[in-house]
């Protein structure tokens, strides 16, 4: 019996393990599938937006400037705008297109190639660290792509791409036509091999959300991923043995340790397992197309190994974690020595205690032990320790000591609870100390953001877990003219613009990043993952919300503020007393240049926003 209970937890066990793995892969995917999703909800607004700004005259002008004619008759992306260097439209880097020579005899479909090139080099730069490309593409075989860090260098659509190239019998087109997505919500590919990179098999998927105008598909914005950065969401830390496997509804493999590997031609002959002949792979269709709705977690003979199965949200995949049912029972039969070893212990014991009551008389032994547990009864009841039961239990002396220690229990019980909530009840009341103490420690309590301790502390913490690649930036925040609100409208006034302001210029900020109050009307903001360019943006984006709108404060006072910012970037080897004091630096020099302003200190010639 215990050796059946022991083998049936170890399963239960292992079984729940491998589905909380399982769980962390799904999660993690959809994180991924979510932020992939809401970059292509902002590059639709904002390629409608640009697209609303653009007049036919300037959008023929930017196009013929950044797409130069080709012999074929095509155009393609100029050559600054892939190496980086100043356009028509701005620096641009990592971008290129390819316009059929059809397109540019439309002039909505050129305003559209040109709203959509303005859309994609706003957001991928900003979304690099996150996504390997952004595209946008369309039912005339027209692609603008942002992919600086490919290592084809994108040398397909920019020079050898023939001028009748087309795509439209692409998966990742197919999936964005009206009939395929009724819905017009983002779908994503199976495994497929790069246009570009054929020969090489460069294995990718990518997620589509469509564009349409009028009840018609103008085009389609899109994000790859390869194979390679498929992969690692499956890699979490556990047993060698486990294996996840990534299958999408329609029955194609996305991801397999044995049978998806990039730059392999074999994976192709693998992907569709609905008529796989491959034992394995047609066990696996079988186990999703049954429960690939509802999930599963248990046992498949099958495959010989324990399956959990999990949907993944927004990309229509089905995630599975797999073990080979020997590791399982392996670890199932591992308490079979131990449970030997107590039942040897136990039967041994059991031999000495009935040799040791057939040898010796125990009548003498438990009437003295009796008389023995009846006096310290009575004793503690005479101190008002314990109560002595109604009637007294008469009978053998194994009766008697039986009802003398179940009273002792039954005090000791009772003196035992009333000791545990004493002492839950000094636990809680010293957490709840601890907890005010720390949120008078960390917070200001004006405004309710990082104290000056609270966000130094974390400006060292995150620059001591920096690499060599990474980017952080610190913006100093100073109210201009704080003291004339205080002079003129009163304490109360500025305590209100300093809390009004903290509020909005909290709005403002990135998940990861954060706002403390350095002292006065100073705080500091900092910017996690921002490499120069972000930092300046988002500086200027912080300066121009706080002037934009002015601020409701005590007694009804409408006040316009204003304030200076210093940016400063993290470089190698800087301390957070150093990165303060060069942000503090480029502050004055804002303050110096007529306040309203954000100033880098990288930018030693005095650039800043425009007040």
């Amino acid at each position: 019996m215990a050796f059946g209970q022991e083998h049936a937890t170890a399963i239960d066990e292992s079984l729940a393990r491998l589905d909380q793995r399982n769980a962390k892969v799904v999660e993690e995917l959809a994180d991924r599938f979510d932020r992939i999703g809401k970059t292509q909800a902002d590059a639709i607004a904002l390629f409608r937006a640009e697209r609303a700004a653009l007049s036919p005259g300037e959008a023929r002008r930017l196009f013929d400037q950044l797409y130069l004619r080709a012999p074929d008759g095509s155009r393609r992306g100029t050559h600054a705008m892939f190496e980086g260097g100043p356009t028509a439209i701005g620096l641009t880097r990592g971008m290129t297109g390819f316009i059929p020579a059809r397109i540019e005899r439309d002039d909505e479909a050129v305003r559209d190639i040109v709203a959509a090139t303005l859309a994609v080099r706003r957001l991928g730069e900003g979304s690099r660290f996150e996504l390997e490309s952004l595209y946008y593409f369309t039912p005339q075989n027209g692609i603008v792509i942002f992919a600086p860090d490919r290592s084809d260098r994108l040398e397909f659509y920019r020079r050898t791409a023939p001028g009748d190239f087309s795509f439209q019998d692409r998966e990742f087109a197919t999936i964005s036509t009206m009939a395929a997505n009724p819905a017009r919500k983002m779908m994503c590919t199976g495994l497929q091999s790069l246009i570009s990179l054929k020969d090489q098999e460069v294995w990718t998927t990518g997620c589509m959300t469509p564009v349409d105008r009028d009840n018609r598909h103008v085009g389609t914005f899109g994000t790859s991923m390869p194979l390679d950065q498929i992969a690692p969401a499956g890699r979490f830390a556990g047993s060698i043995d486990e294996n996840v496997i990534l299958i999408s509804r329609e029955g194609r493999l996305i991801y397999h340790p044995d049978y998806t590997l990039q730059h392999s031609s074999h994976t192709g002959t693998y992907l569709d397992i609905t008529t796989s002949d491959t034992p394995e792979l047609a066990a696996l269709w079988q186990l999703v197309s049954r429960h690939g709705k509802t999930g599963f977690s248990g046992k498949v003979d099958a495959l010989g190994a324990f399956v959990s199965l999990r949907s993944v949200p927004g990309a229509g995949w089905y995630a599975l974690a797999v073990k080979p049912q020997g590791m399982i029972l392996a670890e199932a039969l591992r308490p079979i020595p131990r449970i030997a070893a107590m039942a040897v212990i136990a039967l041994t014991v059991c031999l000495l205690i009935v040799t040791l009551v057939l040898r010796r008389l125990v009548a003498r032994p438990l009437r003295r032990l009796s008389r023995d547990a009846e006096r310290i009864t009575r004793e503690l009841a005479a101190e008002s320790m314990l109560e002595l039961p109604d009637g007294e239990r008469t009978g053998s002396e194994v009766g008697q000591l039986v009802s003398r220690f179940e009273t002792l229990a039954s005090a000791i019980r009772q003196s035992h609870s009333q000791l545990e909530a004493r002492v839950a009840e000094r636990t809680r009341a010293l957490n709840e100390a601890n907890e005010k103490l720390r949120v008078l420690s960390e917070l200001d309590p004006l405004t309710g953001v990082a104290n000056r301790r609270k966000i130094m502390a974390e400006l060292e913490g995150r620059i001591e877990r920096m690499g060599s690649a990474s980017a952080l930036a610190v913006l100093i925040l100073d109210i201009d003219s704080f003291k004339s609100i205080n002079d003129r409208h009163g304490h109360v006034a500025g305590d209100d613009t300093l809390r009004a302001l903290a509020a909005r210029v909290q709005s403002l900020l990135r998940p990861g990043d954060a706002l403390g109050r350095m002292g006065g009307e100073e705080f500091m903001i900092v910017l996690d993952r921002a490499r120069p360019v972000v930092a300046e943006a988002i500086a200027e984006r912080v300066r121009a919300a706080i002037a934009r709108q002015p601020f409701q404060v005590h007694g009804n006072v409408t006040l316009t503020v204003t304030a200076s910012l210093g940016v400063a970037g993290w470089r190698p080897g800087d301390t957070a007393k150093a990165l303060y004091a060069r942000a503090d630096a480029a502050l004055y020099q804002a303050k110096a240049a007529g306040r309203n302003c954000a100033i880098s200190a990288q930018d030693q010639t005095g650039n800043r926003s425009a007040a």
